[in-house]
């Protein structure tokens, strides 16, 4: 064994990583390409798996990369990958990718792949790795790589919640679990603002609406949002958007739709608590229309807006023939509803249901995760929307909710979800100063849940083909009350 070698395996002993052993970052990244293309498909994160019953291997390009953090046992690369959408394009995703010595220990379900040079893994899965994103924004730093740039943007309030470096004394940081579409670091310490940081996995080309939204309402002094703490912004070739935002993390509190689930089973409903929510959506609401505009509906957008539900209803009656039975009742829906006339336009949550709130002991009912719909263009979800489709999004997690418990305990939970309906809308209604009975409003509401209940047909036919029945019910609901007039 020579001396380069020797120095090699001493340090591999050791557990260092050797980066002079290593190729040029792309060189060992254009390696890295079949490993990743084998790993993503396996990500729950991850949005575009080829059509097939197990996960196929993608081809994969590294789009852009930067160097974020090298220490003695882990280098940490943040990397820009793009693959096929399926649509005659590319999607991009954020992978920090964390370098480490061949035989450092790493959890199977974090490893990319091993080889004799290096092992690679999912940084963020990585104690070291998180400390790395952390200590990014707990510093205002960034990182400038090919084709890359990230800059961290952070609040005052992060600096004295984060404290640099991140790793002090009882500091602990983990993954939050149940995430889909992004990754989430919860970061603690003794004495310090819990902290939790989205990373967006899927980038897209614009401003991300959580971090916009979210920011806004911080600044209006919302308390039914986390507080916003900083934010960091990517640009890779000519796109440049949010990588990834920190807030306030509110530990130990429970999600409405275990709440919800939880008092369904029992018989129970607090429709104090369920006309408060709906009295919060509609500050929420107000303040976001406050501080970032709204737009007069004029006939053009209502139009649009449901031709695209018309559109929608019709491909998925084609594919699942239980829906088109509601065919014509939901097109003289939509015909009433182009009658009516429309509120303003605004910003909105875009994808609210139960598990986006949250019960915390002193801020009351709190919303989160106001990104959107994740699949939907970006540019779709910027878009200035109507407010009554974060209402008709409740209405079917209310829904859902009742069926649920009806499964899984053999109950009847109905008239529970007819009360608890009533109790939430109640509460909106009066809180935005719409009278309860309006006509144009029941109607508008009516339109949405249905668009809503028509994806979920879709969503369920190919997903869980035995819960169709849930949609459905809702599809067969508000068809008789179009047909009774």
């Amino acid at each position: 064994m020579d001396a380069s070698a020797a120095a090699s395996a001493t340090d591999a002993a050791r557990g260092r990583l050797d980066l002079t052993s290593l190729p040029a970052p792309e060189t060992l990244l254009d390696r890295l390409r079949a490993p990743l293309g084998a790993w993503l498909p396996t990500r729950r994160w991850f949005a575009h798996r080829p059509a097939g019953p197990a996960p196929q291997p993608l081809d994969v390009e590294v789009e852009a990369w930067a160097g974020l953090r090298v220490q003695a046992d882990v280098a940490v690369l943040w990397t820009v990958l793009a693959v096929d959408d399926h649509r005659g394009g590319r999607a991009r995703y954020q992978v920090p990718l964390a370098l480490l010595a061949p035989d450092a220990e790493v959890a199977e379900d974090a490893l990319v792949t091993r080889t004799d040079e290096v092992a690679v893994a999912d940084a963020l899965a990585l104690p070291a790795g998180r400390d790395a994103v952390l200590a990014l924004l707990a510093e205002g730093s960034g990182a400038l790589g090919p084709g890359l740039r990230l800059l961290a943007d952070p609040a005052p309030m992060v600096r004295s919640a984060l404290a640099a470096p991140p790793t002090g004394p009882g500091a602990s940081s983990r993954v939050l679990s149940g995430e889909q579409s992004n990754t989430s670091l919860i970061h603690e310490q003794p004495g310090r603002t819990p902290v939790i940081l989205k990373v967006f996995r899927l980038l897209g080309d614009g401003e991300n609406p959580d971090v916009i939204l979210q920011s806004a309402l911080t600044s209006a002094g919302s308390p039914h949002v986390p507080a916003v703490l900083g934010s960091a912004q990517i640009s890779f070739g000519e796109r440049r958007t949010h990588a990834l935002v920190a807030q306030e993390f509110l530990p130990g509190v429970e999600d409405a739709w275990r709440t919800m689930l939880r008092e369904a089973a029992a018989g129970r409903l607090d429709e104090a608590a369920l006309r408060e929510l709906g009295t919060v959506l509609a500050r929420v609401h107000a303040d976001l229309a406050l501080a970032l505009g709204t737009v007069p509906t004029g006939d053009t957008e209502a139009r649009r807006m449901l031709a695209q539900m018309r559109g929608r209803l019709t491909d998925v009656a084609s594919s699942v023939p239980t829906v088109a039975a509601h065919v014509e009742a939901l097109g003289t829906l939509l015909h009433r509803a182009a009658e009516v006339p429309w509120p303003a336009m605004q910003r909105i949550h875009g994808d609210l249901h139960l598990g986006q709130v949250l019960a915390a002991p002193g801020h009351g009912w709190v919303l989160l995760d106001f990104e959107g719909e994740p699949l939907r263009p970006l540019a779709e979800r910027l878009r200035e929307d109507c407010p009554l489709r974060d209402v008709a999004g409740m209405l079917r997690s209310l829904d859902y909710a009742a069926a649920v418990t009806a499964r899984e305990h053999g109950t009847d939970a109905s008239g529970w979800a007819h009360a608890a309906r009533e109790a939430f809308l109640d509460g909106y209604l009066t809180g935005a100063g719409i009278p309860p009975q309006d006509p144009a409003t029941r109607v508008l509401l009516a339109a949405f849940e249905a668009d809503k209940a028509v994806y979920e047909a879709l969503y369920e036919s190919r997903n869980r083909p035995d819960w169709i029945d849930i949609p459905l019910a809702a599809l067969t609901r508000i068809s008789g009350t179009v047909r009774e007039g």
